[in-house]
């Protein structure tokens, strides 16, 4: 089962540097391609009317929501499967590109954006908004921005990480790496004269075991930088305090170097996660919201 735990364990083939952008891009067209219809029609939300346009948005909904179903459950896919081994190839093909999920994370995408629609028109159709209906247009409007940064995420990160050498993929790995590199360090200084080992616990020790400041990693992370440069940099001038051991202390260097270089790479596995709890915690409320607002229409209808 393929899954979406960091960024780099599932880096599927659509974001080769040939696709790179594709969701975000697809985010904003389908953002814009709602904005425009809504202006060039403003008679369809009418025409609709308050039950049809909000039965299409539940419906917008729940086919966006079955994208975690898909990640999460195989039954449909295994079925598809089975179907697609009885057609004929080029048929069978398309058929299990389209159940890709990286195809279906696309279906997300247009559909989450794409509920604006509906949603917009529903809310319009009772002139002012009541404060359910607008909080519920809020935390939409705040799931679509969480998705978009998402898309954002999903589309930089794996470029980015792939360009940076020996980047880890699980959380385990990186601190695993950390460890090592903590040990490698200290056993570099066993046996080194008493200046090497002050210079190491003055200027090397602190970095094996410190971390960088998180907007001093997000900048390195939209801007390509390397955080670890200005690091490696500052050390080799204190290696001055220690000529005669410049073969040892230029590899502390390299390890301080790696140490900074895997706190990004823990940075920016914690980025690709934690977007993804802000969008479920937000898809959660507006749930509750629909199903709420959703009781209340059928209680006052008398249904």
């Amino acid at each position: 089962m393929q899954r979406e735990t960091a960024v780099g364990a599932h880096v599927p083939a659509s974001h080769a540097p040939g696709h790179y952008g594709r969701l975000t891009l697809w985010a904003v067209g389908c953002a814009l391609a709602v904005v425009a219809i809504h202006l060039a029609a403003p008679g369809w939300g009418a025409r609709l009317g308050s039950w049809r346009s909000g039965i299409a948005t539940l419906i917008a909904l729940a086919l966006a929501s079955s994208y975690s179903i898909r990640k999460r459950w195989m039954w449909l896919t295994v079925r598809i499967m089975r179907v697609a081994a009885r057609m004929p190839h080029a048929i069978a093909h398309r058929l299990l590109i389209a159940d890709r999920l990286e195809s279906w994370r696309l279906y997300h995408v247009i559909l989450g954006v794409g509920v604006l629609l509906p949603l917009w028109w529903h809310i319009e159709q009772g002139g002012t908004a009541s404060r359910l209906e607008a909080a519920l247009a809020a935390v939409a409007a705040m799931l679509m921005l969480s998705g978009l940064a998402g898309a954002m995420i999903q589309d930089f990160l794996p470029h980015s990480m792939r360009i940076r050498p020996a980047q880890e993929v699980r959380f385990e790995d990186v601190d695993a790496a950390l460890h090592d590199l903590y040990v490698q360090a200290e056993e570099t200084i066993l046996g080194r004269s008493e200046a090497l080992v002050h210079a190491y616990l003055r200027h090397v020790r602190p970095v094996m075991l410190g971390t960088r400041p998180g907007r001093a990693l997000f900048v390195a992370t939209l801007t390509g930088a390397d955080p670890a440069a200005p690091v490696a940099a500052r050390l080799r001038e204190c290696g001055e305090e220690v000529p005669d051991e410049a073969e040892t202390w230029q590899r502390l260097v390299v390890l301080a170097e790696r140490k900074v270089r895997l706190d990004h790479n823990h940075f920016n596995l914690s980025l690709s996660v934690g977007w993804m709890r802000v969008h479920i915690a937000l898809a959660i409320a507006l749930g509750a919201l629909t199903a709420f607002h959703i009781a209340g229409v059928i209680y006052f209808a008398g249904l």
